[in-house]
């Protein structure tokens, strides 16, 4: 069976296996975790009909959720998990922090985001702790579907990234290698820089004033273009988590104070709040020989 982990972290499986052989009978539930533990719009989720304490990784509440089966075969194979939720109703607000989770699947908050579930094995009910739960499956959100008070998460394996058509490095955003790697800086500046978004921002257009590494650097135009705008998470924040690409980028001056003005290739769902939002950007992926546009290996006959 699978290892099954209890609420203080000690390996449990030979207590669970030994339940089971005695005869007795578990009460069964799964447990949800839609984005990092330390995200605070992070979603801890159950399907049992009230929350449930799992202290290894915190307390999941109940929700309308269920799971499609999980495959259990030998070797390595990509496999999907379809997740369905069925959320409170909730009202339109212009703050991640406090938007429904209907809006903000229909603005694409939760994709790639990763998931994982687990089975909990309670003696008793209500008690995830003493014997814990085993890890039933992980992935990334690859594709959501939204119908009428319903959110269906189609969640890709982990093992994903072993579907790799062509050389590392090689071809832009076919490389899944590059496409896993950690955000870079852009060119002119020694590591990652966060700005503050500056008043006469939109959904598309953002003026910017970097505070780091290099306060107030202005990039080259253009120099940004390919690379991605992501807006930070905490505080008042209201657009954390969301990102967009970066279609170009320029000087602008504003009372003969200069900013570095970013188009965005996808509208933001409602434009930052200045001296509220912050956000960093990253460069362009890697791309390997320099081979602009070429199309996925599948599709190229």
């Amino acid at each position: 069976m699978r290892k099954v982990t209890g609420g203080s972290g000690a390996d449990t499986t030979s207590t669970v296996l030994a339940f089971l052989q005695a005869g007795h009978v578990f009460e069964i539930a799964h447990l949800y975790l839609i984005g990092e533990p330390d995200d605070p719009v992070a979603l801890f989720l159950t399907d049992w009909q009230s929350p449930l304490k799992y202290p290894v990784w915190g307390t999941f509440k109940t929700a309308a959720i269920s799971r499609a089966a999980v495959k259990s075969q030998i070797g390595l194979q990509v496999d999907n998990l379809d997740i369905t939720w069925s959320p409170a109703a909730a009202t339109f607000t212009q703050n991640t922090q406090t938007a429904g989770p209907l809006q903000l699947a229909h603005q694409g908050f939760y994709d790639n985001k990763k998931v994982r579930v687990w089975k909990v094995y309670m003696p008793t009910p209500g008690d995830a702790s003493t014997y814990g739960a085993s890890e039933l499956f992980g992935g990334w959100i690859a594709k959501t579907e939204i119908s009428r008070g319903v959110i269906k998460f189609t969640v890709q394996s982990f093992l994903n990234v072993i579907d790799q058509y062509v050389p590392g490095h090689i071809i832009e955003l076919t490389d899944n290698v590059d496409n896993y790697a950690g955000v870079t800086p852009p060119a002119g500046v020694s590591s990652v820089p966060q700005f503050a978004v500056i008043a006469g921002s939109s959904q598309t257009v953002l003026i910017l004033d970097a505070t780091s590494p290099s306060p107030h650097h202005i990039f080259g135009t253009n120099a940004l273009f390919g690379g991605a705008v992501f807006f930070n998470k905490g505080g008042s924040q209201t657009l954390g988590g969301i990102w967009s690409g970066i279609a170009s980028n320029k000087l602008i001056t504003i009372s003969s104070v200069n900013y570095n003005q970013v188009a965005l290739y996808t509208p933001l769902p409602w434009a930052p709040t200045p001296g509220v939002d912050t956000c960093f950007i990253g460069a362009r992926p890697n791309t390997g020989n320099g081979f602009l546009y070429v199309p996925a290996p599948e599709s190229a006959v």
